[in-house]
């Protein structure tokens, strides 16, 4: 009986794992983009009636700051209450993270927040060159003369707090990740963008409305390449008081309110922002 030679054939390689989904694809939940524009839209009509329809029985223009705050606050929860109620449909499970509430690299962060507004800051300024600033409504202003401390509260808080808080979550973080599945980041922020230009209509003339939507798209791209949304309701919240300190005619006011209103408005969130935001897409 003859001896078999060993085989000296290659030992079959142990098949590969599957590659893991890129990063940005983990990024955002599935929410369809048709349902999100409508629900958003939707919530942005019914917010907005609700809020002119507090503040004309108020007295209208002649309605107190404070009335005025409070009509931006309601229908900054009317609107939030409808989008979460939407979004929550569309996700396996609604958290803070699924928003875009997340942790995310401090000084990269700040870096890209300069970048964002130096870019928004330049184009506000050529474009008032060209169209002038058209006429800003009473409301935005906070009243002219010196305003009491309440009036500045109330205000800055209805302004520069909640409605960067309310509108980053409605724009940022449920509408743009629907819009980036429809036609990718770039698209989807100028769709936004769009929208988010639209929703001031009640509150800027229509020669302003451009500068909306290019800070709306600008927030976009802050939110794709952070990962998060608190960069996105810093920079909102910081233009936000720079806007009305400057609109109401504010003195000692205007540094403590801008300084006040960014702090507390990510501070307020950050509790929320339990997950690391995903690697940045290129």
């Amino acid at each position: 009986m003859t001896a078999q030679a060993p085989s000296t054939s290659p030992t079959p390689a142990p098949p590969r794992p599957a590659a893991p989904a890129p990063a940005r694809r983990k990024r955002f939940a599935r929410w369809r983009p048709g349902v999100a524009l409508i629900a958003v839209v939707a919530a942005l009509i019914g917010s907005q009636i609700v809020a002119l329809a507090l503040i004309f029985a108020a007295g209208g223009e002649d309605a107190p700051d404070w009335v005025i705050a409070a009509g931006i606050v309601i229908a900054d929860l009317v609107l939030l209450g409808v989008v979460l109620a939407v979004a929550r449909r569309g996700a396996d499970k609604l958290g803070a993270a699924t928003l875009g509430i997340r942790k995310t690299a401090f000084w990269p962060a700040v870096g890209w927040m300069v970048l964002t507004y130096f870019f928004v800051s330049v184009f506000n300024a050529i474009w008032i060159l060209v169209v002038g600033t058209g006429s800003l409504p009473s409301d935005e202003a906070g009243g002219g003369g010196t305003p009491s401390v309440a009036a500045v509260v109330f205000v800055a808080l209805g302004v520069a707090v909640a409605a960067p808080i309310v509108e980053e979550i409605t724009f940022r973080g449920y509408l743009f990740p629907a819009l980036v599945r429809w036609r990718g980041p770039w698209l989807g922020a100028l769709v936004c963008a769009i929208v988010f230009g639209l929703a001031h209509c009640a509150v800027y003339p229509p020669e302003l409305l451009p500068m909306m939507a290019v800070f709306g798209f600008a927030a976009c791209m802050l939110f794709w390449f952070t990962g998060s949304l608190l960069p996105c309701v810093a920079l909102h919240a910081l233009n936000n008081a720079i806007v009305v300190s400057a609109a109401g005619d504010w003195t000692w006011q205007a540094p403590v309110a801008i300084f006040a209103c960014v702090l507390v408005s990510v501070l307020l969130l950050v509790p929320f922002a339990r997950e690391r935001a995903p690697v940045a897409a290129a």
